[in-house]
């Protein structure tokens, strides 16, 4: 229905001013073809079982500008077509917002996306939108919220408001997809505890900048954007579970994040504490990047990265892999007119030795093309099934997901 409401009102404006449209619109965007090659057979007999899955992508933009500047339109749809997983072959409306602008405050009505945080690894205090676990399995896309969106800049720090009348339920891949929990998730039985969709949640945030440092402080009330996952016994209760159904509940969740930048080094810090699933727990993230400029031959940088995350959640509460483990990392820029960039990164559970190794590469090639390239080895990964997710482990599903992804990209 979102996505219908939005094509229709784009449609109308289009309809009622093109020529105005047409002098002051700015489009853009980019488009992708991707070919993921996975290195072993999935761990679940219902994965489809192959080397290379290709899939396309597109994300045009357009933005128009009116009152001497003081009025913006966004629009930023999102489509992919997948040719391994149907529920990863999906379209959002990521962005359609007016943003009215006065010299003492703002406001943004609309579909909008809003990111907050500061470190590499896990942003704890990012909760406005949705996590799209079927685009990117670390969560770190997002979908499209409806919202609200008042700021105040002041000289005593900027406050931003939130009233985010719409709630939207988090994506998981299909049963025959990767990147599973063992039992799957089933998407289409989430339910939502006591409420409907339209159970509005709301948010503050205050931030500040003093000398080298930026701090945020913000808290959350409404439906919480993890779900608890709660084992379906299809067949019996004298049967293993068939499936997890998720479930969501209200949550207070208040959140601090940090970042000072001291010379070559950049300090970051992220934390929470939640109610409302289970017992009220914290969560932090902690950690640094320092940076040697110029060296390989001068002209490149070499940054070092190292986070220790921490989770005290209980069973009841939505699960997470991060409960005690460590985020290391090597970033090379290699400042050439390429813009060549590398990222050796691993993340590993001081309890169970899980380790999840990545690497990321680009380099542009032009100036409306780009390539990279991105890669995942899960290691040391039990092979114990616990569907009643009791243990820290919850990576079992995903522990033959091993695989490199290439993707050719075009700006226009």
């Amino acid at each position: 229905m979102l996505a219908r409401v939005a094509i229709y009102i784009l449609f109308s404006f289009w309809i009622i001013s093109p020529a105005t449209f047409a002098r002051s619109a700015d489009f853009s965007g980019k488009a992708a073809v991707d070919s993921r090659f996975f290195t072993e057979s999935p761990a679940l007999t219902q994965q489809k079982d192959g080397v290379a899955y290709p899939s396309v992508m597109i994300q045009p933009e357009f933005r128009r500008d009116w009152g001497s500047g003081s009025n913006r339109l966004t629009v930023i749809p999102f489509a992919r077509y997948d040719s391994l997983d149907q529920h990863r072959t999906h379209w959002d409306i990521r962005e359609f917002s007016w943003l009215h602008m006065q010299k003492k405050w703002d406001v943004l009505v609309g579909v909008g996306k809003v990111f907050w945080g500061s470190t590499e690894s896990r942003q704890l205090v990012d909760i406005i939108n949705q996590a799209d676990l079927i685009e990117k399995f670390s969560g770190e896309e997002k979908l499209g919220q409806p919202m609200a969106n008042l700021n105040l800049p002041t000289d005593y720090g900027h406050f931003s408001l939130f009233y985010l009348p719409y709630f939207r339920e988090r994506t998981f891949p299909s049963s025959d997809g990767r990147f599973l929990f063992e039992p799957p998730v089933r998407n289409s039985e989430g339910k939502l505890d006591g409420f409907s969709h339209w159970q509005p949640s709301f948010a503050g945030r205050w931030s500040k900048t003093f000398g080298d440092w930026d701090i945020g402080i913000a808290h959350f009330w409404g439906v919480g954007r993890e779900p608890r996952l709660i084992p379906s016994f299809g067949l019996g209760f004298t049967h293993p579970p068939t499936g997890l159904i998720p479930i969501y509940d209200l949550i207070h969740q208040t959140s601090i994040d940090i970042q000072g930048v001291l010379g070559n080094w950049i300090w970051k810090a992220e934390a929470i504490t939640r109610s409302g699933q289970g017992d009220q727990f914290g969560a932090a993230v902690v950690g640094f990047e320092y940076t040697k400029y110029g060296v390989f031959g001068g002209s490149k940088d070499i940054g070092f990265l190292l986070e220790y995350l921490y989770d005290g959640r209980d069973l009841s509460a939505p699960p997470t892999p991060f409960n005690n483990d460590i985020f290391s990392g090597v970033r090379v820029v290699l400042n050439d007119p390429q813009s060549t960039e590398f990222l050796f990164t691993s993340t590993v559970d001081l309890d169970t030795q899980a380790t999840i190794l990545g690497f990321n590469a680009s380099r542009r090639l032009g100036e409306k093309w780009k390539i990279e390239l991105e890669s995942r080895f899960f290691t040391n990964i039990s092979a114990t099934k616990n569907p009643l997710m009791q243990s820290r482990e919850i990576l079992t599903g995903m522990r033959n997901d091993d695989y490199i992804q290439l993707r050719i990209l075009r700006h226009f």
